[in-house]
């Protein structure tokens, strides 16, 4: 029998696997913008170049973040099952409905770990604009602009599949609510 806590367990690994292999091609980008900051001073003066290269920091920890997380998806994740599965039963009749929350909750990880790089991005370019004097920060200013909104709806709406996303299971399954409400 369809067991969703166990099928949900094995798709944490697989996510893990995919997180650990996202992270490394997130490496080279990042070791690029050391070279060129490091090698290159030319580039900005003075404090600007100080604050830049400490707004770097940021940019070199979330390849470390998300290869963490990999790893601690793919060795255990158990404490994500309980925490994804806090309020479910697995005795439920309507399998569509379970394989649906299931599927829901893996979609709300992987929106979450999808923000992660742009999360540490815009922290980055926020640090970066605070602090600069002298160098035009209208590129970095863009990038925040464009990607706060979606980076926010993207961790929120992921929180709430993994935790729950009730709200998305009730429009999707009417028909299957009237009928538990009959009973």
């Amino acid at each position: 029998m369809f067991q969703s806590k166990s099928f949900f367990h094995a798709c944490l690994k697989i996510i893990g696997v995919l997180t650990i292999i996202w992270s490394f091609s997130h490496i080279a980008p990042v070791i690029n913008q050391f070279y060129s900051v490091y090698n290159q001073p030319e580039l900005m003066t003075g404090n600007d170049l100080r604050y830049f290269r400490f707004s770097l920091i940021f940019q070199v920890i979330y390849p470390i973040l998300l290869f963490v997380i990999g790893i601690s998806l793919l060795k255990g994740g158990e404490a994500m099952v309980q925490w994804a599965f806090h309020d479910s039963d697995d005795e439920s009749d309507n399998h569509s409905g379970v394989f649906f929350i299931l599927l829901m909750k893996v979609s709300g990880l992987v929106l979450m770990i999808i923000a992660i790089p742009r999360t540490f991005q815009i922290i980055s370019n926020l640090l970066f604009v605070s602090s600069a004097n002298t160098v035009n920060t209208s590129n970095q200013e863009m990038f925040i602009v464009q990607n706060l909104v979606t980076t926010i709806i993207n961790l929120l709406l992921g929180l709430y599949l993994l935790r729950s996303g009730k709200l998305f299971y009730r429009i999707g399954f009417v028909k299957q609510n009237e009928e538990d409400d009959e009973r």
